[in-house]
């Protein structure tokens, strides 16, 4: 990540804490961190992690919370070895995980019982290990669940900025491809902020910027771009020309295509155009 996206991360994760008294930690998609607030590990688990025993029951429930998130794509809640309550939530985009949100190191109610934890800690630092463990923040998992979609919001929101300002234009590629890959399907501004992950005005935003249109207007253009070219370059009927370019109501596809190239489609395939 480059430096200047970390701090803001890192500003964003601040906020976070401080309205949410939350600890966050967010990694790549190969499970590299990238940042945390307000620290790495709470004091009790880093006092626990100081035992080879328990580090290593801590980096396999870590492993293990991972590849359960990353084979189901949702979010994953769990209840660590030493009792405390994880969340392990995919960072979504285009389908693809681009990385992890983990939330964690607390109590799921006020009443969790240091005592029957006791057994399975190190006996040397129970003393040190209860007094942090009385020092975690209690969250219940509902609000632990609310706080992880927003958060999720949020990163996705601040990933979105960076794809936009990109200079190669990667947001407008990706949205232009799928428009284009998907012709014949049902192209509409919620299937598309949804298949991004953008808000209506982000989506608008976009368009009026690389494609100078509404995204009705540029799905409209690209759908009759195609169906000129299948007019000119195939011998098949009209009929099923509109259907593959998503415009199935022929008397609506032969209405717009004479509105904008001024002749009918049976013309336009007869090579017949305006003068």
């Amino acid at each position: 990540m480059h430096n200047s996206n970390q701090e803001k991360m890192q500003r964003l994760l601040q906020d976070f804490y401080n309205l949410t008294n939350i600890k966050t930690c967010l990694y790549d998609s190969t499970e590299n961190e990238l940042c945390f607030y307000p620290q790495k590990l709470s004091d009790f688990c880093a006092l626990l992690r100081q035992d080879k025993a328990m580090d290593e029951r801590c980096k396999a429930c870590d492993k293990h919370a991972f590849a359960e998130c990353r084979k189901s794509y949702k979010q994953y809640f769990y209840t660590c070895h030493a009792g405390l309550q994880e969340c392990v939530s995919p960072i979504l985009f285009d389908k693809e995980i681009i990385g992890f949100i983990v939330l964690g190191q607390i109590k799921s109610n006020e009443n969790a019982d240091f005592s029957c934890l006791e057994t399975s800690l190190p006996p040397k630092r129970k003393a040190a290990l209860k007094a942090a463990f009385d020092r975690l923040p209690t969250i219940p998992p509902d609000k632990l669940s609310s706080a992880i979609a927003i958060l999720d919001a949020c990163t996705g929101y601040e990933y979105l900025k960076t794809l936009m300002k990109n200079n190669e234009g990667k947001i407008d590629v990706k949205i232009g491809k799928y428009v284009h890959e998907n012709l014949a399907e049902m192209l509409s501004v919620p299937i598309l902020c949804s298949k991004f992950r953008m808000s209506h005005s982000e989506l608008y935003s976009v368009f009026k910027e690389y494609y100078h249109s509404t995204p009705a207007e540029y799905i409209k253009k690209c759908r009759l771009e195609y169906a000129c070219k299948l007019l000119k370059e195939t011998a098949l009927p009209v009929g099923v020309i509109a259907k593959r370019c998503g415009i199935p109501d022929y008397n609506y596809f032969s209405k717009i295509f004479k509105k904008t190239y001024g002749v009918c489609p049976r013309t336009y395939k007869k090579g017949e155009l305006p003068r």
